[in-house]
This record gives C-alpha cells, structure tokens and sequence, in this order.
C-alpha cells in the first residue's frame, strides 16, 4: 500500500490537540468498558504504537502506513480486511489524562470518533473506558444497538489481543533488566542436539539470555528470541525469504547479519553460527 497526495490531503488543517468541545456535537452511542492486568505505561505506549496495527489486529486491519507521528499522536491511511477499501485514521493523545481519541477522518465508517480513557484500577492493573460517537444518529434505536454490539465485540477483541501483547512486552522488560551478560564466544556450548528439531525453531535458554536454535540453510545457527525493536518474542517467529519476521510489528531481520530490512531498528543482538561437536552445537570459531 502506498501514500499518495490525496492521502495526506486529508488530514489537512486538522489540529493535533482533542477537542473536547466536540463530543457535544456528536451522538453518543455507547461505551464498552475493560479491566486489564497493565500499567498506564504499557497503555499509552500501546496508544502511540501505530505499527502493530496489522500485525497483532489482523481482524481489524490488513495494512498501514504513516502519515505523519508525534507526541500529539499519529495520522496513517489503513486497509481494511477482506478488501474492505481504505480509511485516513488519525489518533490524538492527550497523554497527561491517560485520554486518546480516534477519528476516522475519510473511508468506511467516516465520521466516527473513539474516545478512550485510561485509569489505574488498584496497584496491578488499569481500566479503560472506551466511548463511541457517531457523526449522525442511527436510522433506528434497533441499527443503533446493533452498531453498539459490533463496535463492542470489536474492541473486545482488539483488548484482548493487545492484553497479550502489553503483558508480553512486560514480562520481557521485566527479565531484560534483571539479566546478567551471556558468554556467546567461540567454542560456547549452547544445546545437545538431540535434544533440536530441525523442522522447527527451538527456544533454549543459556545462562539466562532467551535463545532461538534454527536449522537455517544447511546449517544451525542461534539469534536472540526478543526483537530488538519492542522486545517482541521472536521465538515462533517464521522466516520468509531468509529473515525472520516480528510477530507484533512485521519487523524483518536477515539471518544472514541480522540486519532489519528497512533499518528501522539495530540488529539482531545475538546471532550466531554453530558447530556440531561431540553432539553438542557450540559457537563456531
């Protein structure tokens, strides 16, 4: 999918603040409301985190590419699934109330704002509030109850999904900070291969550094099992076309110099080739 003028046209003159003013002008639809086991840290992270869209929503998204991004929020245009056409979405962040609002600037469902607010609910979790209003009321009290339903198990959805991917990134943090150095030189044992499947990836941990063993083009190497990016899990991740590829943000890193396709983060922290030896594999020299 590609930006063309027309694309970025329609976001122009729009401000980057949230005007709150505005929800008065709107109908109000209705609210689904969450309990999640996250920190308002993860969830605003989550809130200005546009490139996971696709990629942990695939229900809900197809593609995406950005318009323009700060700490005002982001603009990008968007594909629907199942050639469900295109959107210009834009969302606004007031980032000192834990408050973000999504607009559907242009495309399917045009008009629609998604307010959403953001609390913490005791000492281990959150609870986001998530409002719906539409441009014009509904036809009918029934078109409006069912908009309401489908907008609510969409979003329940979408929580669910980035649950797992702000618990996932909290737990990786969490062992990342409390993780002393490996010893990754030349002549490193690193696994027994019986204990390898060369059809799948195998997950090892050594010496507290989480590891991914591959049979990869006639040889076995290792790469770390976090993405350098966001610390998304690389542990099942697929390779395509030499590259393994993020799970939660479809960043690509050749397994050939761990290098991401597009440079938009530092290489793959550990990469290594391995050598079989007395039936173990240990770092080649």
């Amino acid at each position: 999918m590609e930006l063309t003028e027309a694309d970025r046209a329609a976001f122009d003159g729009r401000p980057r603040e949230i005007d709150y003013d505005r929800r008065e002008k709107l109908h109000y639809l209705g609210e689904y409301r969450r309990e999640l086991p996250n920190s308002l840290t993860r969830m605003m992270e989550n809130a200005y985190d546009w490139e996971h869209l696709p990629f942990v929503h695939p229900t809900s998204f197809a593609d995406i590419e950005l318009v323009e991004q700060g700490s005002w929020g982001w603009r990008c245009k968007t594909a629907l699934p199942n050639n469900g056409g295109t959107q210009a979405v834009e969302l606004l962040v007031d980032k000192p109330r834990h408050y973000w609002a999504t607009t559907v600037v242009e495309g399917f469902g045009q008009g629609v704002e998604i307010h959403t607010q953001a609390s913490e609910d005791g000492p281990d979790g959150i609870v986001v509030s998530v409002n719906f209003y539409l441009p014009q009321p509904p036809e009918s009290k029934a078109q409006g109850q069912m908009l309401l339903a489908a907008l609510t198990h969409q979003y329940a959805t979408l929580y669910d999904e980035d649950q797992a991917l702000m618990t996932g990134r909290q737990e990786a943090l969490d062992s990342f900070r409390s993780r002393a150095p490996s010893d990754l030189s030349a002549g490193t044992v690193i696994a027994e291969i019986t204990d390898l499947d060369r059809a799948q990836p195998n997950g090892v941990d050594h010496d507290g550094t989480p590891l991914v063993i591959r049979w990869h083009e006639g040889e076995w190497i290792a790469h770390s099992a976090l993405c350098p990016h966001m610390l998304g899990p690389l542990d099942k991740a697929p390779v395509e076309e030499g590259a393994v590829v993020c799970p939660w943000h479809g960043y690509r890193f050749a397994l050939s110099d761990g290098q991401e396709e597009r440079r938009r983060c530092g290489r793959l922290p550990v990469l290594v080739r391995l050598e079989e030896q007395d039936g173990r594999l240990v770092v080649a020299a």
